[in-house]
């Protein structure tokens, strides 16, 4: 039997002192016993972000050692080998060359006069500003005309405006494009967003204005929104993830899809299946699921399932910490040893090879006897329940061990939620999340955000 830590004995009766002991009859000792052994619980350490699933932001100000699931790296500070630097050139194209008049009449040396002397450029330097003089509000104004029938005297309209220029005067793409890549990308509110294109561009906007601007940019991402869903549909690889969110004080869920190259993120009400099966019907045929093993996943339509072990190991720590095991020890290693074997590049069958060494191993430490009802045999059960989704990464270069895109992904919601608190309606959290679909797909396939987002605006297709 696995020992565990120390217990110690949680009071709710008087202790005796050894002296008074030698007083009680057997009925009395004994009794005495039974309370000691009714009151000994094992004593756990609280939760935190590096065992267990709670935000860091409950970190704060706890002064704790630091337990990062990232092992110390024997890498140097700076720059690593690869990294690709960001220095300021000078350009061969200067908007103005600005020449430094020369007033010496002279040499310094000798003497001799310089007058009729040709100059020749010895130095050159350049400065890298925006010429805020340009930036200025434009209008454009479309004018359409008719013509009187000169036989019946009808009046002939070619009403033929673009299909982004309203009646009597509207906003165009650029600023539209702007408030939404300020509100949505940079998490600015509307009065701020209000301040800044007022002070930046002189033009005069609303809060109201805003919001209907963010809902007409939102509504026309209907259809790369559809492209990005399809793409997800057919993926070899797609992560998912939940985080809550306050829609006017109600619990909504943010739900997030991605991959490399997209993401989706939804709004709904409810935290089940249910979301899963609407957003996408057939499932995902083709793809191995990324998730944290939360129940809405337990009835997934996917090909193959990879638990995210960043959430697994978090709950080792906690078991670590509370019982000092060592088969929690080696489960831990063996889970980050696959994780280092997982980068090395090798053939297909060896990977098949290597997943099957993997879970030999995990059976065998599995297997181990270990206290009931501690928190190592509850993670021994939890394991076996999901033992067919631990290395499942192993099979494929493209699988990832953790679902750290997908959190990455999500995390953007709360940072939003910081700063605003909650959305008022649900018709603003649907289109929050519609544009930062757009921009973080944009972002993954290397693609300029604001540029996409002009384009999505005016109607054009992005992706």
């Amino acid at each position: 039997m696995i020992v565990l830590k120390e217990s110690k004995i949680k009071i709710k009766f008087s202790i005796k002192k050894k002296e008074e002991l030698k007083d009680l009859s057997y009925e009395e000792l004994l009794e005495y016993v039974e309370n000691l052994t009714d009151n000994i619980i094992q004593e756990k350490p609280k939760k935190n972000s590096s065992n267990s699933s709670i935000a860091p932001s409950s970190d704060i100000n706890k002064k704790k050692k630091n337990q990062s699931l990232r092992s110390k790296s024997t890498r140097k500070p700076g720059g690593q080998p690869g990294h690709v630097a960001k220095t300021l050139h000078q350009s061969d194209q200067p908007d103005a060359t600005i020449a430094i008049p020369f007033t010496l009449e002279q040499c310094k040396k000798c003497g001799s006069a310089l007058d009729d002397t040709l100059k020749v450029l010895k130095e050159k330097r350049q400065v890298l500003d925006i010429d805020l003089q340009r930036i200025h509000a434009r209008i454009s104004e479309y004018q359409s005309f008719s013509i009187v029938c000169p036989v019946c005297g009808h009046e002939n309209h070619d009403n033929a405006f673009p299909k982004d220029v309203a009646p009597h005067i509207s906003y165009g793409t650029n600023i539209q494009a702007l408030v939404s890549y300020l509100s949505v990308s940079h998490y600015l509110s509307y009065a701020r967003i209000v301040q800044l294109v007022s002070n930046l561009f002189h033009v005069e906007l609303s809060e109201g204005t805003v919001d209907n601007i963010l809902k007409r940019s939102a509504g026309a991402t209907e259809g790369e929104i559809e492209k990005i869903k399809e793409r997800l549909a057919i993926s070899e690889v797609v992560g998912i993830d939940e985080t809550g969110c306050k829609i006017n004080s109600d619990r909504h869920w943010n739900w997030v899809f991605q991959n490399r190259e997209d993401t989706l993120i939804v709004v709904d009400k409810s935290r089940a299946t249910k979301v899963i099966n609407d957003t996408f019907d057939a499932g995902f045929v083709n793809a191995c699921v990324v998730h944290d093993n939360y129940s809405s996943y337990n009835s997934l339509i996917a090909q193959s399932e990879q638990l995210c072990l960043s959430h697994k190991l978090r709950d080792l720590n906690y078991a670590i910490e509370c019982d000092n095991t060592q088969v929690m020890k080696e489960i831990k290693q063996l889970l980050k040893e696959a994780m280092l074997d997982h980068k090395e590049t090798m053939s297909a069958d060896r990977r098949v090879i290597l997943k099957q060494q993997y879970e030999e191993s995990l059976n065998y430490l599995l297997s181990l006897p270990v206290t009931e009802k501690s928190e190592t045999h509850k993670q021994i059960k939890s394991i076996t329940r999901a033992r067919d989704k631990i290395f499942t990464f192993l099979l494929h270069p493209d699988i990832p061990p953790d679902n750290n895109g997908s959190e990455r992904a999500i995390r953007n919601v709360k940072v939003k939620l910081k700063v605003s608190g909650q959305f008022k309606t649900l018709q603003g959290a649907e289109d929050y999340a519609s544009l930062r679909s757009i921009i973080d797909t944009s972002r993954k396939r290397g693609l300029n955000e604001f540029d996409a987002l002009v384009g999505i605006v005016g109607g054009g297709s992005v992706f």
